[in-house]
């Protein structure tokens, strides 16, 4: 048994692994069981909700995947007054971070809301463990598998849409497909270094988070994702919503619009980008 304090942090440079949870991985993948303990905050499904709801965008996460490694997630709930409690007495932070600490990040509404999460997250963990124990068993198989679709761009609002369907496909306790349709106007020798580097790195992303990334061609975004949720009998779609002006999609077509036309078994959800 080895224990690992911090999860989520990053890894000293010079170290073999930029992050301490890919130490773990190794440490695993080499037979030794590993205890080892993280704030809710970090989980990478959760930063967008995180960010919102505290106003601090937490910069080192953890895949949620790598809970599905777990034979155990336990959560370590104290009430709100007891961790403020404790970080006055100095047993989070030095003395004189506290005040800062209880005035930010840790005042008592962001603490009750970071509990509910962390509540939550737990609840769907046993739920998915329990249903994947009943796909085992053989007991209640569904009739329809769900499928959930994520469609992912070179926009660099584009991770919060994946983690929304990282979310949703693990509640539903089911298969999510990334899928990046390739236009001519971004086909390798024409698309902008900018909007490949972001494409690559929401690549990245999607896979950490367990999906299946899936790149199809077509003229238009709308054809690619249209002949793929039929193909694969896609139950969920998840959409960024779109930078367009009315003008512009009057002018030259919504592709959600003519996805629902053309798709009308897939319950749809829209996730709001940030605008500039």
């Amino acid at each position: 048994m080895c224990v690992v304090d911090e999860l989520a942090h990053t890894n000293a440079p010079g170290s073999e692994h930029e992050k301490r949870y890919q130490d773990v991985l190794d440490l695993l993948d080499a037979g030794i069981s590993v205890l080892t303990a993280v704030n809710i905050q970090h989980l990478e499904t959760l930063n967008d909700a995180v960010s919102r709801v505290t106003g601090v965008r937490v910069r080192e996460t953890v895949p949620d995947t790598f809970l599905d490694r777990a034979d155990e997630v336990v959560n370590v709930d104290v009430t709100v007054q007891e961790l403020q409690t404790r970080l006055r007495q100095g047993k989070v932070y030095k003395p004189e971070k506290v005040e800062q600490a209880l005035t930010n990040f840790f005042r008592e509404t962001n603490l009750s809301t970071l509990r509910e999460l962390a509540l939550r997250a737990v609840a769907d963990e046993v739920g998915e463990k329990a249903a994947s124990h009943r796909q085992r068993e053989g007991l209640e198989p569904a009739l329809i598998p769900e499928r959930v679709m994520v469609c992912m761009s070179s926009n660099a609002d584009a991770p919060r849409v994946l983690r929304t369907g990282s979310r949703i496909a693990g509640r539903l306790g089911a298969r999510w497909y990334a899928v990046y349709v390739e236009t001519p106007r971004e086909a390798p020798g024409r698309i902008a270094p900018t909007d490949r580097d972001a494409l690559q790195r929401n690549i990245t992303l999607a896979e950490s988070l367990g999906a299946t990334v899936v790149r199809v061609k077509a003229d238009r975004p709308a054809d690619g994702l249209i002949a793929f949720a039929k193909r694969e009998g896609i139950t969920h779609v998840i959409f960024g919503q779109s930078a367009r002006n009315r003008l512009e999609i009057l002018m030259k077509g919504s592709t959600l619009n003519r996805f629902l036309q053309e798709v009308r078994d897939a319950a749809v959800q829209v996730v709001p980008l940030d605008q500039a």
